[in-house]
C-alpha cells in the first residue's frame, strides 16, 4: 500500500514525581537525540523573563551561572528539542519541578513509537508516574472525610445501637479483659500512625526533583530520607504508643474508683 508523504506520527506523553540530576539528564538527552545530529539540537531554560539556550547542557549552565548567578542549583526548568532539517524526526522534552513532558513526531511511525518507548522506560525508572500525586492526596483526603463522617454518624444515630455511656458501662463491666483491649487498641492506632507516617515520608522521598546542578540520591524511598526523617518516622509511632499506655492508665484509674 502506497504511504502518503504528507503525513507524520506524533505521540505527547506527561509524566509527574520524575527524580532527574546532572547525570540523567545527561543520559535522557542523550537518548532523545539519538539519530539526530548535534548542530540541530537546542537545550534551554527560562530564568526569571530571560530565555537562555545552547546547543549542549554543558554550555547551558555555564550561560546561566555566569549570567544568572542567582539561580544557583535551583533550576526551575529546562527543555530540549532536537529535529532534523527535514523535519522527518523531532523530539521535545520539557521539565519542571512537577512534571515531565515528551512529544515525539516523525514521518516513522515504528522511530517515533520506540523512541517514546525508550524515553519512557528511563523516566519510568527515575520514578515517572502517569498520574498527578496532588490528585491522589485529593482522593485520599476525601475517602479520610467520608470515614470520620461514618464514623460519627455510626456512634451517634438511634436506635439498637448503644451510646457512647452504655459502651463505657459494659467496658467498666469487662475490666477483666481490660489489658487486651488496650493492648489491641494501642497496637491498632500504632500501626495505623505508622502507616500514615510511612506514606507521608514516601510520597516525600518519590517527589518530583530537578537537579541540573547536581545529583540525586538512588536506592529505594526508604535510603533517600534523611537521618531525621528517619527517627521521625521510627520515634513518632513509639510516641504514640506510650501516649496510649498513659492514657489507658488514666482511664483504669477513673474506672476503678
Amino acid at each position: 500500500m502506497a504511504t502518503s508523504s504528507n503525513q507524520q506520527t506524533d505521540l505527547r506523553k506527561v509524566y509527574y514525581q520524575c527524580r532527574l540530576g546532572r547525570d540523567d539528564l545527561d543520559r535522557l538527552f542523550s537518548i532523545a537525540c539519538d539519530g539526530i545530529s548535534p548542530g540541530q539540537v537546542e537545550i534551554f531554560t527560562i530564568a526569571g523573563n530571560t530565555r537562555y539556550w545552547e546547543a549542549d547542557l554543558v554550555a547551558l549552565v555555564a550561560a546561566v551561572q555566569d549570567n544568572a548567578p542567582e539561580v544557583g542549583q535551583d533550576w526551575e526548568n529546562i527543555s530540549l528539542k532536537a529535529e532534523t532539517h527535514s523535519g522527518e524526526r523531532t523530539v521535545t522534552i520539557t521539565l519542571d519541578k512537577e512534571r515531565a513532558e515528551l512529544n515525539v513526531a516523525g514521518s516513522d511511525s515504528t522511530w517515533v513509537y520506540g523512541q517514546a518507548a525508550r524515553l519512557e522506560a528511563f523516566l519510568t525508572a527515575r520514578g515517572a508516574a502517569t498520574s498527578s500525586p496532588k490528585y491522589e492526596m485529593k482522593v485520599s483526603f476525601a475517602f479520610l472525610a467520608f470515614f470520620c463522617l461514618f464514623g460519627y454518624f455510626w456512634l451517634t444515630r438511634g436506635g439498637d445501637v448503644d451510646s457512647v455511656e452504655e459502651c463505657v458501662e459494659k467496658a467498666r463491666a469487662a475490666r477483666g479483659n481490660q489489658p487486651y483491649v488496650n493492648a489491641a487498641v494501642g497496637a491498632m492506632l500504632t500501626i495505623g500512625v505508622l502507616g500514615v507516617l510511612l506514606k507521608v515520608f514516601r510520597d516525600r522521598a518519590s517527589r518530583a526533583r530537578l537537579l541540573v546542578v547536581g545529583s540525586v540520591p538512588a536506592g529505594s524511598w526508604w535510603t533517600r530520607l534523611t537521618v531525621s526523617e528517619k527517627i521521625a518516622a521510627i520515634g513518632i509511632p513509639v510516641a504514640v504508643l506510650a501516649a496510649i499506655g498513659t492514657l489507658a492508665s488514666a482511664a483504669s484509674d477513673v474506672f476503678g474508683k
